[in-house]
């Protein structure tokens, strides 16, 4: 995917329901993803209505009219609507009138009613299935599989099912959704802001650092969290090593433990814009050792920002060309402490291996390419030809 300039305003017009993650209480993929698509969907001429649990926090890329904030409970992972939910979704629809509604699943367990009532208001109908799978024969690929035919039923109301590689596409199709309906649209950042350039975090809190290892995300056990703490300690790696990490999650208090290390640093959850470009431009090695992803956004930062980057096939290096070192999912934090031992010692490899990923990203995962890819799947979904 490259990314050519859009022309001007190439959305105004159109109107649309956006269901998806505000920023606040929580700071993850999904909220970036939601981020990044409605700010430049609006940046085109769009009129966009952001839907979001109220409880996710109030950071959001639309002004305060349209921006709707929804009562919900979470258990776990799985968000439920409060009571009143569909009575009064069915007049927010009914006086609106949105030409689409786009999910970005999952936004409740009332997906599958909110796409079917989308469509009975003559709103096209958008779902972004960000669901991962897990390294075959494993048994997260087992607990994935049955989440995929959990949700297949909820998705056929949607026009469109947008994932993020073939592999997830074939997937998907083989748990019962039409594969016609299924979109391949990867994941994309913004790369005219993801960029390399000086830091702020390398110049005032890692002075003299020769070399440094960084993670941001969800700190939760499927991300490898663990086997990274132990590979960057295995590493032969001297004084001048760091491993930062950003994020919250399950793993918060091991990952601030970690720090009895001095070489380790935990900054908490990065929030703003301007803190995630500063991370990645003081990142001379990202490493994504997952066991489950669809296509990280992080990932795709850390590339598009000049770093080395090292995943799992499952964290995304399958994904990416040949632009991540591939780590071994059978051994982890061996393979993890190989690669960062390597680099460590290879800086003349890393800044190589920087400028692939820097490339790789500009070239199939720019931003502008992927919204005039959305639009294009808005004015299908909208034709009269549209089922």
């Amino acid at each position: 995917m490259t990314t050519p300039r859009a022309d001007p305003e190439p959305a105004r017009g159109l109107r649309l329901a956006w269901f998806g993650h505000a920023v606040g209480a929580r700071a993850d993929g999904l909220t970036t993803y939601s981020a990044e698509v409605v700010g430049g969907l609006v940046a085109r001429g769009a009129e966009v209505w952001f839907h979001h649990a109220e409880r996710d926090g109030e950071q959001t890329p639309v002004d305060g009219p349209h921006q709707v904030a929804w009562p919900t409970f979470r258990f776990k992972t799985v968000t439920l609507a409060r009571s009143g939910f569909r009575r009064d979704l069915r007049r927010w629809l009914g006086r609106v009138r949105p030409d689409v509604v786009h999910v970005s699943l999952s936004f409740t367990l009332q997906d599958g009613w909110l796409g079917a009532e989308a469509r009975n208001r003559g709103a096209a109908t958008v779902a972004t299935f960000h669901l991962p799978f897990g390294s075959p024969g494993s048994a997260r690929a087992l607990v994935m599989r049955r989440l995929h035919r959990f949700w297949a039923p909820r998705l056929r109301p949607y026009q469109r099912v947008i994932v993020f590689s073939e592999e997830h596409r074939r997937r998907l199709a083989g748990v019962g959704v039409a594969q016609d309906r299924i979109a391949v649209v990867p994941n994309a950042v913004d790369v005219e802001v993801f960029t390399p350039g000086p830091s702020r975090l390398r110049e005032r809190h890692l002075a003299g650092a020769q070399f440094v290892v960084g993670y941001l995300g969800r700190l939760d056990p499927e991300k490898g969290l663990p086997e990274l703490l132990r590979g960057f300690q295995g590493a032969d790696l001297g004084s001048g090593a760091r491993l930062v990490l950003a994020g919250r999650g399950a793993l918060e208090a091991e990952v601030e433990r970690a720090q009895r290390d001095p070489r380790v640093i935990y900054l908490g959850q990065l929030v703003t814009l301007a803190d995630r470009v500063d991370f990645w431009r003081g990142v001379d090695l990202f490493c994504l050792p997952s066991s489950a992803e669809g296509l990280s956004i992080a990932l795709l930062e850390a590339m598009a920002s000049g770093c080395a980057v090292a995943a799992t096939p499952a964290g995304g290096a399958s994904l990416v060309g040949g632009a991540a070192r591939i780590l071994t999912p059978g051994d982890l934090a061996g393979s993890l402490a190989q690669t960062i031992g390597e680099l460590a010692q290879r800086p003349d490899e890393r800044e190589r291996q920087g400028q692939a990923s820097r490339e790789e990203a500009v070239r199939h995962h720019g931003l502008s390419a992927m919204l005039e890819r959305l639009l294009e799947i808005y004015r299908d979904c909208r034709g009269p030809s549209s089922r």
